[in-house]
C-alpha cells in the first residue's frame, strides 16, 4: 500500500490498437474517493491490454479505481479499491509580520513562536495569517516531503528558505551572503508546477528590494493575497511548498 503522498502506479485494461488507445487522463474526484482514468474511445471487439498509469500522490483514504471513456463520459468500469495509509502528523508553520522594518518571517518552531510573541526578536512582531501545515526537520515525515533550507542575511536582516537542493547548496557558499541555519521543516513541493491532491499552493513573493540591502520574502496561502501582492509591487515566485490541508 502507497504512504500519503508517495507517487505510486495502477493498472487498468484498456483496448489494443496501438498508441491512440492508451490513458488519456487521470482525475482524483477526492469528494468521492476515487482515481478515474480517463481512455480513449477503441474497438471493445480488439482485447483489453494492461497498462501502468502514474498517479503522483493522494492523501490518505481508500479509493475506488475506475475507467472512463470520455466520449461517453460515464464510468465503464470499476477495478476494485486501493488503501493509501496516512502520513505522520503534520505541524504548523506560523506567519509573522514586523510593521516597524516591514518585514515577514515564518518558522516551524513553538519555541521561537512563543519567544517573538512575548517580545522576542528585537520585538513588534505578529502573526499575520494561518501560515502552513508542514512535518518536523528532526521528526517522521512522508518520503515525499523535502528537508527546507533556512538562512539568516545579517546584511538584510532577514531570514530565507528553500527546498530547491540546488539553491540551498548555492546559498551554503561564503559568498552568498547568507549564513546556513540548518533544516527548518519538512515540506511538499510542487510536481511540474502542480501540488499534490488535497493540498494546498504555498506560494513565494519577493519584496525587490536588493539594491537596498533589504531583501524579504513572504509564504501564503492565500492566491487573493499573493495577486494583491504582487498588484502592490512585490514579485511572485511561484509556488514553493504544497500544504496539507489537515
Amino acid at each position: 500500500m502507497p504512504e500519503a503522498y508517495q507517487p505510486f502506479a495502477v493498472t487498468i485494461l484498456v483496448p489494443c490498437g496501438g498508441d491512440a488507445l492508451e490513458p488519456a487522463s487521470v482525475d482524483i474526484d477526492l469528494p468521492n474517493n476515487a482515481i478515474v482514468v480517463g481512455a480513449r474511445s477503441g474497438d471493445f471487439v480488439c482485447p483489453l491490454n494492461p497498462k501502468l498509469v502514474n498517479i503522483m500522490g493522494l492523501p490518505d483514504g481508500t479509493y475506488s479505481v475506475e475507467r472512463k471513456f470520455p466520449a461517453n463520459d460515464f464510468v465503464d468500469q470499476v477495478y476494485g479499491s486501493l488503501t493509501v495509509t496516512p502520513a505522520p502528523p503534520t505541524q504548523p508553520v506560523f506567519a509573522f509580520y514586523n510593521g516597524a522594518i516591514g518585514h515577514y518571517f515564518i518558522t516551524a518552531s513553538v519555541a521561537e513562536k512563543d519567544s517573538l510573541l512575548g517580545g522576542g526578536g528585537g520585538g513588534g512582531w505578529a502573526i499575520v495569517d494561518e501560515g502552513f501545515n508542514a512535518w518536523p526537520a528532526d521528526g517522521p515525515a512522508p518520503d515525499a516531503a523535502k528537508p527546507v533550507c533556512r538562512f539568516y542575511s545579517a546584511a538584510v536582516n532577514s531570514h530565507f528558505y528553500t527546498a530547491g537542493p540546488n539553491e540551498c547548496e548555492l546559498l551554503k557558499q561564503p559568498s552568498s551572503g547568507w549564513t546556513y541555519e540548518g533544516i527548518a521543516f519538512r515540506a511538499l513541493v510542487p510536481t511540474q508546477g502542480s501540488c499534490y491532491p488535497g493540498t494546498v499552493p504555498v506560494w513565494r513573493l519577493y519584496n525587490d528590494r536588493f539594491a537596498q540591502a533589504d531583501s524579504n520574502h513572504r509564504f501564503v496561502t492565500s492566491a487573493d493575497t499573493y495577486r494583491h501582492m504582487i498588484a502592490n509591487g512585490r514579485i511572485g515566485e511561484g509556488v514553493a511548498f504544497c500544504s496539507p490541508e489537515d
